[in-house]
């Protein structure tokens, strides 16, 4: 009923006209008075103490509907900051995100980094707390942020920081991107003072980092999940209208196939990206993060295929800027490159299991 709820409202909230000429303003709102924002919040909190199983379903709808990446990115670092913020973080944070009043989002890639292990930001200590001079960049709409949950090096320790666009020292410069529907950000660091309380849980927490990590890779998956199923449905839809020779394209042999092939993709992007979904709430984290890469690898080879087939298979006007299909393309290129990509994540469950036969052996 959730899910049914959401896609209803995006499809009357979010239509292709809104992603050739910009998101209205009034969805963040609206998706906050459904709930989204405070289903990863504990019931102490405030929030509905749900996990991402139960957010898998509505991120495959956000990923139907193209809605912009800042949405995402917000609704991850909240779930951050409810499991690993202080008591006073979560009580000052949690409600106002839950609202959709307060704005977050998170800043992870670097120019030479998507991944925890080689990000080079560095804070380092003063006497007041800690000073950081660096950049991250692809923060999704930082400009509208009221704060940014940053990963970073403090010594040989990595931990999530929170900062607001507008401290002293931080400038934003906006990225142009493949992702036509929404604003990315490049935040430069110069010099800015960073204390106790601006780090989550009040300590550097390198799990704290790897955990995010993986619920943005796991929520990637989920959302080019739901971005293959829309251009299977566009592609069936189309084929069963198009007439060739006094007969529907559908009906020829070869057609069909490519459809199956999609179909079939699409299944195995939704099983291998809710079970990633289940591995964030419940699995260790050796099993979260070889759940994750899987899906995070398989997803993004399997809806870039769907999302070509799906433009071939309407032919000539599979191109145009007015049906649209481009979007979804431009969009899961990006996705596929962010919070590692897929040959880095096949490494990554390559290597998993490698360790896993040797403590067997």
């Amino acid at each position: 009923m959730f899910q049914d709820t959401v896609r209803d409202l995006l499809a009357s909230a979010l239509t292709m006209e809104h992603l050739r000429s910009g998101t209205p303003a009034e969805l963040w709102g609206q998706l906050a008075e459904t709930g989204v924002f405070a289903l990863l919040t504990r019931e102490e909190d405030g929030g509905l103490g749900l996990g991402y199983t139960d957010l898998a379903l509505i991120f495959e709808e956000f990923g139907r509907a193209l809605v912009p990446a800042p949405i995402a990115a917000a609704i991850v670092a909240g779930g951050a900051i409810a499991r690993f913020g202080t008591p006073e973080q979560r009580a000052q944070l949690l409600p106002g995100h839950g609202e959709g009043a307060l704005r977050l989002s998170s800043a992870f890639a670097e120019t030479v980094a998507t991944v925890p292990a080689a990000m080079t930001l560095t804070a380092r200590p003063t006497d007041a707390g800690w000073t950081v001079t660096g950049s991250k960049i692809l923060v999704p709409d930082a400009a509208a942020a009221d704060k940014l949950l940053v990963a970073l090096r403090f010594g040989d320790d990595l931990g999530l920081a929170l900062v607001e666009p507008s401290r002293a020292g931080v400038t934003l410069r906006e990225q142009d991107t493949l992702d036509l529907t929404a604003r990315y950000h490049e935040v430069i660091f110069d010099h800015v003072t960073l204390t106790a309380g601006d780090i989550v849980g009040g300590r550097p927490d390198p799990a704290a980092v790897v955990a995010c990590f993986d619920a943005a890779a796991a929520v990637a998956a989920l959302q080019m999940t739901g971005m293959a199923a829309r251009t299977l449905d566009e592609a069936v839809t189309y084929v069963g209208q198009r007439k060739q020779f006094d007969r529907v394209i559908g009906s020829f042999q070869a057609i069909k196939h490519r459809c199956a092939d999609m179909a079939v993709a699409v299944d195995a992007c939704r099983s291998a990206a809710y079970y990633a979904a289940w591995a964030l709430d419940e699995a260790a984290p050796d099993e979260r993060a070889r759940a994750v890469s899987m899906a995070k690898s398989w997803c993004g080879d399997n809806a870039r295929f769907t999302c070509n087939q799906a433009i071939q298979l309407h032919g000539g006007i599979g191109f145009t800027w007015e049906l649209g299909l481009h979007l979804f393309l431009r969009r899961i290129k990006c996705e596929e490159a962010s919070f590692g990509d897929a040959d880095w994540h096949r490494e990554r469950v390559i290597g998993a299991t490698l360790r896993s036969m040797e403590l067997a052996g």
